[in-house]
């Protein structure tokens, strides 16, 4: 995924502790959330200037069943999730971020320069000629991600992730990735995108084509408990019911929400239309400001813990919501004291409102004895990002997401 700002969207991943559960049709993985590096950089201040990068971080930027998985996230403060994977024989463990913005998927490889290279520093990265099951391919490549590059070379090998293996994957080796990785510990990422006709074959593709999968959907939860290392699961083949909040009647009846599925429009990124976005004042819910007044485009993005959208439209949240620019970091914070009672955002999807309340949005960080608390909306002042947003953590961890692959389609209901 082309992601505007790199120290937000690629930097800020963290890693992962797994457990899994296979059921029929299904993998289920379980993520751990950690610091953002953001946060570490708050917690650390020094850290940086120490390694000679302070002026450049400164700078803007039930039971199993056969044919299922269930990829376990956990998590550590902020809404970061990933998960464990097993490369090559015998294995090599890395850690990596499940990513519905890429269909690329790659792991830093040991032929990365440490000397030259910060950003592959206090890494796993994956030696191919430790592995008997390893093919060359060879293909360079680059990614441009801004202003920053990605380079490696593509090679094939056999890759294990919960209960389930899929072999022969076309990957790419990273030699050279950004210094802001030096704040991550993500050794890589798993692309969940969907395919185009010129698109590198998505991992959960390759699940599904060697029938570890039955059906050609996944779902992801996000724990909202801030408390718990367990971050929720990314279900491979089936929609887990527990996920769904249920509203209970007088009767005792339950009655599980209802998923809004909304199409997905043609392209690599689970992509799909707003409505609009309002904003209710913090004062008198009547007085309400509509954002996206004539409809706009957004993506969901599990790897980042963010809401980005344009530079101007978040801008005005900021406004809103009595936001302040921090000195460093791009980040906006509010006073930790009005979290509680800043006014309600809703994305309107389909015709029915998503809400999210001020905790929701909100990112909590200690700075030493002092608590910050941070905006998850990012504002990208890209010309092309007018009329586009991406919901990350801040929203995907209110709203049990469900991504359709036969039917493209995308589904959001309450978590439970």
């Amino acid at each position: 995924m082309n992601k505007v700002y790199l120290y937000s969207w690629l930097c800020a991943i963290i890693p992962v502790i797994c457990s899994w559960e296979k059921g029929d049709g299904y993998i289920s993985i379980d993520l751990i959330r950690q610091k953002t590096p953001r946060m570490q950089y708050l917690e650390n201040p020094h850290l940086a200037d120490k390694m000679g990068f302070g002026e450049w971080f400164h700078k803007p930027k039930p039971k199993p069943k056969p044919g299922n998985d269930s990829i376990a996230l956990y998590r550590f403060l902020d809404y970061e999730f990933y998960a464990k994977i097993v490369i090559g024989h015998p294995g090599q463990t890395m850690n990596v971020a499940l990513d519905t913005g890429w269909t690329l998927s790659w792991v830093l490889s040991a032929k990365c320069q440490v000397l030259t290279t910060p950003g592959c520093w206090f890494h796993n990265m994956y030696d191919h000629t430790r592995s008997s099951k390893y093919k060359k391919d060879g293909t360079p490549y680059v990614g441009n991600e801004g202003k920053y590059n990605l380079t490696g070379f593509y090679s094939y090998e056999t890759i294990s992730v919960a209960h389930s293996n899929v072999t022969n994957f076309r990957f790419v080796e990273m030699d050279n990735v950004p210094w802001t990785y030096l704040f991550s510990k993500v050794d890589g990422l798993l692309g969940l995108g969907i395919r185009g006709p010129k698109d590198d074959e998505p991992f959960f593709y390759a699940l599904h084509r060697e029938n570890n999968i039955t059906n050609f959907l996944f779902s992801v939860y996000m724990n909202r408990d801030r408390q718990s290392t367990h971050g929720g699961n990314v279900i491979l083949g089936f929609i887990q019911d527990k996920h769904i909040h249920q509203t209970q009647f007088k009767n005792g009846t339950k009655i599980h929400d209802k998923i809004k599925f909304l199409p997905v429009e043609p392209g690599q990124y689970w992509k799909f239309s707003v409505d609009k976005i309002t904003v209710k004042s913090d004062t008198n819910d009547t007085d309400i400001t509509t954002l996206c007044p004539n409809g706009c485009k957004a993506i969901s993005d599990t790897s980042s813990s963010t809401i980005t959208g344009p530079e101007d439209e978040v801008d005005k949240i900021h406004e809103l919501i009595k936001a302040q620019k921090f000195p460093f970091g791009g980040i906006w914070t509010v006073s930790c004291t009005s979290v509680n009672k800043l006014p309600e955002i809703s994305f309107v999807l389909g015709g029915q409102s998503f809400k999210l309340k001020g905790p929701n949005y909100i990112i909590r960080a200690s700075f030493m004895s002092i608590e910050i608390c941070m905006s998850a909306f990012i504002p990208n002042p890209s010309p092309s990002a007018a009329n586009f947003w991406v919901l990350g953590g801040a929203f995907l961890s209110q709203y049990y997401s469900i991504y359709d692959l036969d039917n493209k389609i995308i589904g959001f209901v309450r978590a439970a």
